[in-house]
């Protein structure tokens, strides 16, 4: 067995692409590898560091076997004469397979016969196929703008410097942006000068550490985490540690020292998210508050040295930061003199999408949507079509600008301190919630109408204007938003059709603008949408069958739709589920198949015509429960409602069991598929039980 050891040197590699180009280069070999039938150790791994993408294989096939293959030739009917003389077919194709015509067999086929040649392929050794398959994962890597460098052809994210390639001691030849593969790697850039000989592919990670270069991004990663904490814990601090500013440091330095820092308390006067983007988006250094969460006037900064002056280096991460935070301060001092009303000119200038025209005309959109949304969700329509007028002015202000991922936030901070209604400043600042999955969502119900109209006017104006997303290409997040709407409409309960809500932006959109839907877009809005909903469901681990079940009741409103999928998961695992389930199919392809023009269930049961102690016993347990049923239905208690069917499962299975439906006599037979519509109806009332899989 074989333990592979690949490492590429590089000038610093952007930090931010560190972590995915790593795993993508190990992920890439190793499929290869799965398909050539190579085995190995699920203890086989990647590294990443600035400098270098590595990985290293554990117990890796050498050598796999040969096999025997079966070349066909041509028919023996155009290889030989009458004579039995080989013609130029049979000459040709043992040419091609390195043989004497005399050493061919024949092979008889319903065909025919054929010949054929039998030889042993040799098995592939890794030595041989690991380079072609390295290259072949590094051409597919994700960059999107890779660089040359001085005067060679190939082109590489950051030039390339050195290239190591072993197999065990031995180094596997192979030559890659110009470098020949050795057994020499770099340290750390500082703290350790000259080459660094890897003895043995198992030797790297250790040796390297020798060399001041923690290799292992994920336990980086988590010393760094360590660090910080520990760091902030020595103030009574709590350091604020986001997965995406972790993994981004952790990919900026290769030996992680944590250094707290400290910065003027004067500055906590700026809001927090301000601080905390300058801190995070600029300078990479981990923000602290204290036990009550306010933000306290220190950071913690991570060193790629360890420094015998760490005073020193203490104050050069305080002297870069100091002027980021004057900034800062000086955008908030200046925004709050600029009335918020002063910025909507402004709109109607900057451009939200060429023909659905400016943020002042998404704006103006958004006004009607919360005047159709007030009386729904009980805020006022002033209260609506303020927080929409003003819920894009922060754009025009410098702290946006230069903190573009504050947008929203700072409007909400603006819209407070220039006297806002508390409703409106929260509406604005909570817009755009929520960002991702699992985020928090807006907390009054003016910015839940205030997040859902915006994502839906985004939503219906990109599909009006022939720009929906495409495989992965979604430039204006449709899915993201869509997957906002979803959750806001379910987590809050909110009454809301999200049919209506397409509608009603559409019409919006045709009324205040020049644009015109096709029926075909409007359609692809809906179906953007549902799809968006089952994968919602799917991602949350509801079975297809399930969604599928209660979806097809057209509960348009998520939080009733949300009940019937939870309640019909829970039945579905029931023991008296699969008799209701067979029984609702049953019935269903009965009265579907019926050769009669007449809708049944609209039909009324007739007892008098009963033949069977079974249709009655059916039919009175169906009356004894119906209303009860009905009205827990009415109250969404589905779950209750759903335990009242099982009481139909043992007079059902008696009733198909003794009861001939379709029999000549047109009254007994009519009655009787009446009865079963009955069945099929009740059954039927949450969620179409014929969708579901029960074993």
């Amino acid at each position: 067995m074989a333990d592979i050891l690949f490492e590429l040197g590089c000038e610093e590699l952007p930090p931010k692409a560190l972590y995915g180009l790593s795993k993508a280069l190990f992920e890439g070999v190793c499929a290869q590898l799965d398909e050539q039938g190579f085995a190995f150790a699920e203890d086989s791994r990647w590294f990443a560091s600035p400098r270098r993408l590595a990985f290293l294989l554990r117990d890796v096939s050498e050598q796999l076997a040969d096999q025997a293959v079966e070349k066909r030739g041509p028919s023996v009917a155009v290889a030989y004469d009458e004579d039995g003389q080989p013609k130029p077919a049979a000459m040709g194709f043992a040419k091609s397979v390195g043989a004497e015509v005399a050493d061919l067999d024949t092979v008889k086929t319903d065909k025919g016969e054929y010949l054929v040649y039998q030889l042993v392929e040799k098995g592939l050794n890794i030595n041989e196929v690991l380079p072609a398959m390295i290259e072949q994962s590094i051409k597919q890597l994700p960059i999107p703008k890779p660089m040359r460098w001085g005067n060679h052809s190939h082109a590489f994210i950051r030039p390339v410097h050195w290239l190591v390639l072993m197999n065990g001691k031995d180094v596997i030849p192979m030559k890659l942006f110009g470098h020949q593969s050795e057994n020499k790697t770099r340290g750390h850039r500082f703290h350790h000068t000259g080459w660094l000989t890897i003895n043995n592919a198992l030797d790297y990670k250790a040796a390297l550490q020798q060399a001041d270069v923690m290799v292992d991004h994920l336990e980086r990663e988590q010393l760094i985490q360590q660090q910080v904490k520990a760091a902030a814990e020595k103030i009574n601090g709590r350091a604020l540690i986001s997965q995406a500013l972790l993994q981004e440091v952790a990919s900026i330095v290769e030996k992680p020292v944590a250094v707290l820092g400290d910065f003027n308390a004067s500055f906590l006067k700026v809001p927090r998210e301000a601080l905390i983007s300058s801190m995070e988006s600029h300078q990479k250094y981990f923000p602290v508050e204290n036990n009550q969460g306010e933000l306290m006037p220190h950071f913690v900064a991570l060193a790629n040295i360890d420094s015998k002056q760490p005073d020193l280096v203490k104050k050069g991460f305080e002297k870069v930061i100091t002027p980021r935070l004057a900034d800062a301060e000086f955008f908030w001092e200046k925004d709050k003199t600029r009335p918020l009303a002063d910025n909507l000119p402004l709109l109607a200038k900057m451009t939200f999408e060429k023909s659905l025209g400016s943020y002042a005309d998404k704006t103006e959109r958004i006004k009607h949507m919360m005047d159709w949304l007030a009386p729904k969700m009980g805020f006022s329509m002033k209260q609506g079509e303020q927080a929409a007028g003003l819920m894009k002015s922060d754009l025009m202000s410098d702290m946006v600008d230069e903190f573009p991922d504050l947008q929203g936030l700072m409007g909400g901070y603006y819209a407070a301190e220039q006297g806002e209604d508390e409703a409106v400043s929260m509406a604005i600042r909570d817009q755009y919630l929520p960002r991702f999955v699992g985020d928090q969502l807006p907390e009054n119900a003016l910015g839940q109408a205030l997040a859902m109209a915006d994502k839906m006017d985004t939503l219906v104006g990109i599909f009006a204007v022939g720009k929906k997303p495409s495989g992965s290409k979604d430039p204006f997040a449709l899915r993201r938003a869509t997957l906002g709407i979803i959750s806001i409409l379910r987590d809050k309960d909110l009454a809301i059709s999200y049919d209506d809500l397409i509608d009603q932006s559409i019409g919006v959109l045709e009324k205040n603008s020049d644009i015109s839907m096709s029926d075909e877009s409007k359609t692809e809005v809906r179906v953007f949408f549902s799809e968006r909903l089952r994968h919602f469901y799917i991602n949350n681990g509801i079975e297809h069958d399930v969604f599928n079940a209660a979806n097809t009741l057209d509960a348009r409103v998520l939080a009733d739709l949300d009940a019937r999928i939870k309640a019909t998961e829970d039945f579905k695992q029931q023991d008296y589920a699969k008799p209701l389930i067979d029984a609702n199919k049953r019935a269903t392809n009965i009265v579907t198949k019926a050769d009669v023009e007449i809708n049944f269930y609209e039909q009324t049961v007739n007892p008098e015509l009963f033949e069977s102690e079974l249709e009655t016993e059916l039919f009175n347990q169906i009356e004894s429960m119906d209303s009860e049923f009905k009205q827990l239905v009415a109250n969404k208690q589905y779950g209750e409602a759903y335990r009242l069917l099982a009481t139909l499962a043992e007079p059902l299975d008696a009733y198909f069991e003794g009861v001939m439906v379709n029999v000549e006599d047109d009254k007994p037979r009519l009655n009787r598929l009446t009865q079963l519509a009955q069945v099929s109806r009740l059954t039927g009332s949450i969620a179409d039980l014929s969708q579901l899989v029960k074993s």
